[in-house]
């Protein structure tokens, strides 16, 4: 994955703190703040008012966030944070020479609020009595191409010179929400499968999924598993999950395929049958696309027999 571009900020900011330098840019509905630090550092502590949304651009942080567990923190991942958290941070690794870069996207509650009031009305959650929500915890992710592209948008809104940044602004901040919101209702569903397949169509259609990857699946096949019919089965996996069923499928054969290349020495042609392809050409081809290199070139890379 790319890494932000941040030419305008890096044009234009000041250093004036060697721990967390602050540059911040602020639109009607959002503000970005960007935070550099250039040494070693342990429990620094940031506050915002707005819910966050952070992102790692360069180094390494350690990240400390009320109930929950610690974890490193690193380009490409992302973590949103409730209102009024006090985040406290490690900088392991920071140097003047390798600056830890990250983002602080703070949105209004209010614009939050309008989005998921909408979503609520016109595009309802299958079998889920709390409907969309934004977070009212921490949600911590990797970064997917999609979020990673409106991040890198918004820092270039924020960061060029028109005077129609907050239309513009307004434009990304609103997908981004979304996508956010069904990332985590796609997380919160399939990692709680054992408990929701019962009650959830979608849930037990996931489940099914996962239980059957091996074989020939069909939209059709999940969509009497979920008692829908198929137009509005796929309609509602695609608002929920962001994805169509035929790309979530192909998303857990080519986990599974990775799996396998890392834990196993099954021949390449016995993981694509295991991974649901019956040709051994399309699944070289998918998992080129999906993982920017072939089974064999991956194997050799990462594992040592």
């Amino acid at each position: 994955m790319n890494s932000f571009n941040l030419s305008h900020h890096l044009q234009s900011r000041k250093l004036e703190l060697v721990v967390e330098n602050r540059t911040a840019y602020t639109l009607e509905n959002a503000e970005l703040n960007i935070y550099e630090t250039h040494q070693i550092a342990k429990n620094v502590e940031l506050t915002f008012s707005n819910p966050v949304l952070a992102s790692m651009i360069r180094g390494k942080k350690v990240m400390h966030l009320d109930n929950s567990p610690s974890f490193d923190f690193l380009p490409g991942e992302s973590v949103i944070v409730p209102a009024d958290q006090t985040m406290r941070i490690d900088f392991p690794e920071a140097h003047f020479d390798n600056p830890t870069q990250c983002l602080a996207l703070a949105i209004s509650p209010s614009k939050i609020k309008q989005i998921v009031e909408t979503l609520n009305e016109k595009a309802p959650l299958v079998d889920n009595q709390q409907g969309w929500q934004f977070t009212n915890e921490n949600f911590y992710f990797t970064n997917e191409n999609s979020i990673h592209l409106l991040i890198h948008r918004l820092i270039y809104i924020f960061t060029e010179n028109n005077e129609a940044k907050d239309f513009f602004a307004n434009l990304v901040l609103q997908e981004l929400i979304v996508r956010l919101m069904q990332t985590k209702a796609r997380n919160v569903l399939t990692n709680n499968l054992p408990k929701l397949a019962n009650t959830n169509r979608l849930a037990f259609a996931v489940k099914y999924v996962q239980d059957n990857i091996h074989k020939n699946l069909t939209v059709g096949e999940l969509a009497d598993k979920a008692c829908m019919s198929e137009p509005n089965f796929f309609r509602c996996f695609k608002q929920q999950f962001g994805i169509t069923p035929v790309e979530y499928i192909n998303q857990q054969r080519i986990q599974l395929s990775i799996k396998l290349l890392r834990n196993t020495q099954y021949s390449i042609a016995d993981i694509c049958f295991a991974c649901g392809y019956n040709n051994l050409n399309y699944f070289l081809k998918v998992f080129k696309k999906a993982v920017g290199t072939t089974p064999a070139n991956y194997r050799r890379q990462f594992i040592v027999f």
